[in-house]
């Protein structure tokens, strides 16, 4: 059977060749996408759970609403407010972080965790100014919670503890500034109170949002500036296992009044993003598919209204209308399965010179990320021929199905007439 259906998809070459093509680009059109958007998601997502936190542990802002103050000015009396007040009470600060230090020091899931105060301040050299977050960090703490000090491109990240007011800022902040390693800035506060500091070093993250507003200071002295000291905005935590991040941030977000956030919980936004690019990717491929499926199609049919005399002589020897749906229909399968092979080679092919593409400088790309980036997962080539098999097939059912309801009279007759 299986000769015979080799046989007859022989005796068409080109078209079978058609075929097989159609069903090798669509495979390796998945896998080229595949390849191309989760190898960039999952670097960037590697690189947004590094920089930041796997759990953040934010302050709760307070805000003074409309009737915030009616219990205590004006108990049991109806308060209409010409002027509602609507303001925050306070710079937002974690109430006990001294609490917080005490559980994460003793919780098996916390590898290392980190306390942060982030204050809005305006760096300023000359006549040029750019307003940045200051945050300000333990720099022992920091990098063992955090990525940072690999991404430092100039100096060394602890260098801001070693004495003085020091600051590491973004590489790109940096050119934009025009400063050096070990020039001075001024630090100038929201009001209006100037500090100079030195430039310690640079970082680069290699995401622009993060690398052109972003610096880091000394936790003491970022306290000083903002005139909270003491107060901590935040605290960063890394976990052992970063899977456990939602749960982990869940039960402590029900033990205390702070925002505890786990990082995909904090990035909500970006997964909406990926899931239309998913979304994009398996209707592209689907697209392709069904093209190669429509081929295969046409083809089979064209074998089938061929072969009407061969089916004939196959009936009137005794194949029954099954044998004669298994011998087209595994014709479907053929081109599925060789097909399907072909475009796990042709695509791969392709992922390999699409990786070797540089970016170049000029692209404002970090280490790493200064070519195209591909995800080689095993997943991913099942996914594409498992795709491109069933489109042989489900594309080969309906010539096997006719063919196998053709009755060897009513073949002959119309070949007769």
């Amino acid at each position: 059977m299986l000769f015979l259906a080799f046989k007859q998809l022989m005796a068409r070459p080109l078209q079978t060749l058609l075929a097989l093509l159609a069903i090798a680009f669509g495979a390796a059109a998945f896998i080229i996408l595949s390849g191309m958007m989760l190898g960039f998601r999952e670097v960037f997502i590697q690189r947004l759970i590094n920089t930041a936190a796997h759990i953040s542990i934010k302050a709760e802002e307070k805000t003074v609403e409309e009737h915030s103050l009616d219990s205590a000015f004006f108990p049991d009396k109806l308060v209409k407010w010409l002027v509602p007040p609507v303001s925050h009470d306070e710079p937002p600060h974690i109430e006990y972080p001294q609490g917080w230090f005490d559980k994460l020091d003793t919780d098996e899931a916390v590898e290392a965790y980190a306390p942060q105060l982030v204050a809005q301040v305006l760096l300023s050299r000359g006549k040029l100014s750019r307003t940045i977050a200051l945050i300000g960090v333990e720099p022992e703490k920091q990098i063992r919670a955090t990525d940072v000090q690999s991404d430092m491109t100039v100096g060394n990240f602890l260098d801001i503890g070693k004495g003085g007011f020091q600051v590491i800022i973004g590489e790109s902040l940096a050119q934009k500034l025009g400063v050096r390693q070990n020039d001075n800035l001024n630090i100038v506060d929201t009001k209006g109170e100037v500090r100079p500091a030195k430039v310690a070093g640079f970082f680069s993250t290699g995401m622009v949002q993060i690398d052109d507003v972003t610096g880091y200071a000394p936790i003491h002295y970022v306290q000083e500036v903002n005139q909270t000291p003491g107060q901590v905005s935040q605290i960063i935590v890394k976990l052992k296992d970063i899977t456990r991040a939602k749960t982990v941030a869940d039960n402590w977000a029900a033990l205390s009044r702070e925002k505890v956030q786990s990082w995909d919980e904090a990035n909500a936004n970006f997964f909406a993003v990926f899931t239309m690019q998913d979304m994009i990717r398996y209707i592209l491929s689907a697209v392709v598919l069904m093209i190669a499926a429509f081929v295969i199609f046409i083809v089979l049919n064209m074998i089938v209204m061929q072969k009407r005399g061969e089916i004939a002589i196959l009936r009137s020897m005794g194949y029954e209308a099954g044998d004669i749906i298994r011998l087209f229909l595994s014709q479907g399968i053929f081109l599925g399965f060789f097909g399907g092979l072909l475009g796990l080679g042709l695509g791969t092919l392709v992922c390999l010179y699409v990786q070797s593409i540089k970016f170049g400088q000029g692209m404002g790309m970090s280490r790493g990320m200064d070519h195209m980036l591909i995800a080689w997962h095993t997943y991913i080539y099942v996914t594409a021929f498992l795709l491109a098999f069933f489109s042989g097939l489900a594309a080969g059912f309906w010539p096997a199905y006719r063919a196998g309801r053709m009755h060897p009279i009513d073949i002959l007759r119309s070949e007769g007439g």
